[in-house]
C-alpha cells in the first residue's frame, strides 16, 4: 500500500516539487555536501553531492525530471546530461579532482525509444571509460522511498490513512495531530525520515486542493524539527538541511497560492463566490484569513531570504488591497485564526504602511467588540473545531445550541499586542476602551525557552487568564504594556540558530500564543 501510496505522489509532482525531497532522499542515503544548482546557469546540473562508497570518495550531479521522458524528449535530456557529465563549472563545492558519476532522476519512466537510447548512451559512456551514468526513474524511486528501510518503510498507519484522505477529510488538527509524532526526544536520521513524509502529505494536499494545508504541513515539519534539536549547539548539519527543506517546501507551496491570488479576488463578490454552497457565508472570512497568514508569511520570508527585494513589497501591496476588497479579512471566527492576522500587519510595519495595518486592526476591533456585544456567547476557543466555531459564529439565533459564553477572546489580546508592538496609542486606547465596554477578559500564554514553546501538550505554560494591559497608553512605558511585554524571553533558540520568522511559523502551527518580542525583531523595532 506504502508503494501504490509513493508512486501516486511521484505521479503528481511538479519538477521543483521534488526538490525538498530529493534533498531528504540524498541525505538519507549517505551523501554529502548536497546543493541545489538549478537555474539558469546550472550547467545541466540540478544537484551536485558527495558520497564515499567502498572507502572512495566520488562527486555526483543530478539532472531531475518530473513525468515520463518519451525519445524526443531523451533527445534534448541528453545535451543537458553530457554537461552533466564534462562540464566542471557548477558550484564552489564541487570537486573536480574527485571520480564523477552522472545520475538522470525521472520521476516517471523512460517510454518508448528512450529505453534504448539511454542504455545505448550508458553502454557507450563505459565503452570510453567516462563518468558512470545511471538512470533513476519512477520504479527506482519508489523502491528508494517505500521499500528502502532509511526512507519511508515502517511509516504509522497514520501515513496511509492520511494519503488516502479526500479534500473533505483533510483538516488542520488531524494534520498537526500527526505531526506532534516527528518530534523525538534525540535527533537522528528518523528526522530525515520525517521530512519524506511531511513532502509527500504536502503533495497529497495540493493534489486535494488544498495548497493551504500544504503550506501548514511544511510549518509543522520545521516546528518539529525545532522542537527536537532544541538546545543543540552547534546544529547538527542533518538538521540544518532538514529546516532548509521545511522552509523551502514552504515556499514552494505559498508560491502556488500567490499564483493563484495575484490576478484576483480585488473586486468585493469574487472571493465570496468561490465557494457558492450554503456554508460560503461562514467559509468566506476563513478563506480571506488564510490567504493573508499565508502570504504574510511568505512576505515576511522573502524579506529574511534578501533575494529579491521587491517581491516582499509586491506581496504587501496586493495584501493592502486584498483587505480593501475583503471584509471578511477583519472578521476573524474563533480564537484559532488570532494568528491569521500578525504575518500581514508585520509586513505592513515592516515597509512603513502603518495606515493600512491600522484601518485593518480598528475594523478587527470593532468586528470583535459588536460580537462580544450582540451575540452574547462570544468567539470559539483556539481548539475549536470547524463545527464549534459555526456553533458559536450563529450563537444568539439558535438557542437551542449547547453553549456557554466566553467572556475571554484571545483576538483581543492579539490586537493589543499588535497595536503595542506597533506603539499605535491611538489604536492601543480604541481597543482598550471597546474590549472593556463589552467585559471582554484577555487570555495570554507564556512559555519559557524549551519545549513547551513548541507545542501544548508537554513542557512548562503558564496561563493568564485575564492579562492587566494598561488602561491608555503611556508614553513612559515604551511599547511594553502589559506584564509579559516585560516578562518575555529574549533571543529564543529557534531565532538564535537562524531567525525569528522561525518563531512565527511555530506560532502559525500552536495557534494558542505569540511572542511579541519576535514581532518587534521581525520589523526591525528594539526590544
Amino acid at each position: 500500500m506504502l508503494a501504490d501510496a509513493i508512486g501516486s505522489y511521484l505521479d503528481s509532482l511538479t519538477e521543483r516539487e521534488f526538490d525538498a525531497p530529493f534533498m531528504a532522499l540524498l541525505r538519507l542515503q549517505g551523501f554529502t555536501d548536497i546543493h541545489l544548482l538549478h537555474g539558469a546557469f546550472e550547467f545541466g546540473k540540478d544537484f551536485i553531492a558527495k558520497r564515499v562508497q567502498d572507502g572512495k570518495h566520488y562527486q555526483y550531479t543530478f539532472q531531475t525530471k518530473a513525468g515520463d521522458i518519451n525519445l524526443s524528449d531523451w533527445g534534448g535530456c541528453r545535451a543537458q546530461i553530457d554537461m552533466l557529465r564534462t562540464n566542471s563549472v557548477a558550484h564552489s563545492n564541487f570537486d573536480k579532482s574527485l571520480a564523477r558519476r552522472a545520475r538522470f532522476v525521472i520521476t516517471g519512466r523512460l517510454v518508448g525509444g528512450a529505453p534504448i537510447a539511454a542504455q545505448e548512451y550508458r553502454e557507450h559512456l563505459n565503452a570510453l571509460g567516462e563518468t558512470e551514468f545511471e538512470t533513476w526513474d519512477r520504479d527506482s524511486l519508489v523502491d528508494q522511498l517505500a521499500i528502502d528501510p532509511v526512507c519511508l518503510s515502517g511509516s504509522p498507519l497514520g501515513l496511509l490513512q492520511i494519503l488516502g484522505s479526500r479534500h473533505e477529510q483533510l483538516n488542520f488538527a488531524g494534520l498537526e495531530g500527526y505531526s506532534r509524532g516527528w518530534i523525538r526526544t534525540a535527533w537522528s536520521a528518523l528526522n530525515l525520515r520525517d521530512a519524506l513524509e511531511a513532502a509527500v502529505i504536502a503533495s497529497h494536499c495540493r493534489r486535494q486542493n488544498r495548497v493551504d494545508l500544504a503550506c501548514y504541513v511544511s510549518l509543522m515539519h520545521l516546528r518539529s524539527t525545532l522542537a527536537t534539536v532544541h538546545g543543540h549547539e552547534p546544529v547538527p548539519d542533518t538538521a540544518v538541511a532538514a529546516m532548509k527543506t521545511a522552509k523551502a517546501q514552504f515556499r514552494y507551496y505559498a508560491w502556488q497560492l500567490w499564483a493563484d491570488c495575484r490576478e484576483h479576488y480585488l473586486e468585493q463578490d469574487e472571493m465570496v463566490f468561490t465557494d457558492p454552497t450554503p456554508a460560503g457565508f461562514a467559509t468566506y472570512p476563513i478563506r480571506c484569513l488564510t490567504v493573508i497568514e499565508i502570504l504574510g508569511m511568505l512576505g515576511l520570508l522573502e524579506v529574511d531570504l534578501n533575494e529579491n527585494a521587491e517581491f516582499p513589497l509586491e506581496l504587501a501591496s496586493y495584501l493592502m488591497s486584498f483587505i480593501g476588497a475583503n471584509a471578511g479579512a477583519a472578521h476573524p471566527v474563533s480564537d484559532r485564526w488570532s494568528v491569521s492576522l500578525v504575518p500581514m500587519i508585520l509586513l505592513f510595519a515592516r515597509f512603513g504602511m502603518v495606515d493600512g495595518a491600522r484601518f485593518f486592526l480598528q475594523s478587527c476591533t470593532k468586528w470583535v467588540a459588536d460580537y462580544y456585544d450582540k451575540n452574547g456567547f462570544g468567539f470559539a476557543g483556539p481548539y475549536a473545531s470547524p463545527a464549534e466555531e459555526v456553533a458559536y459564529l450563529l450563537g444568539t439565533p439558535f438557542q437551542d445550541l449547547p453553549l456557554r459564553r466566553r467572556p475571554e477572546s484571545y483576538i483581543a489580546s492579539t490586537i493589543l499586542d499588535l497595536a503595542s508592538v506597533l506603539e499605535d496609542a491611538d489604536l492601543y486606547d480604541l481597543a482598550r476602551n471597546e474590549f472593556l465596554a463589552v467585559d471582554i477578559v484577555l487570555p495570554v500564554i507564556e512559555t519559557d525557552d524549551d519545549q513547551g514553546h513548541y507545542c501544548l501538550h508537554t513542557g512548562q505554560h503558564r496561563f493568564e487568564p485575564n492579562m492587566p494591559y494598561q488602561e491608555y497608553w503611556q508614553p513612559a512605558s515604551s511599547w511594553k504594556h502589559a506584564p509579559h511585554h516585560r516578562r518575555e524571553v529574549e533571543n529564543r533558540y529557534a531565532q538564535r540558530i537562524d531567525c525569528a520568522w522561525n518563531l512565527l511559523a511555530i506560532d502559525c502551527v500552536v495557534r494558542d500564543r505569540h511572542l511579541v518580542k519576535t514581532w518587534r525583531s521581525l520589523i526591525s523595532k528594539p526590544i
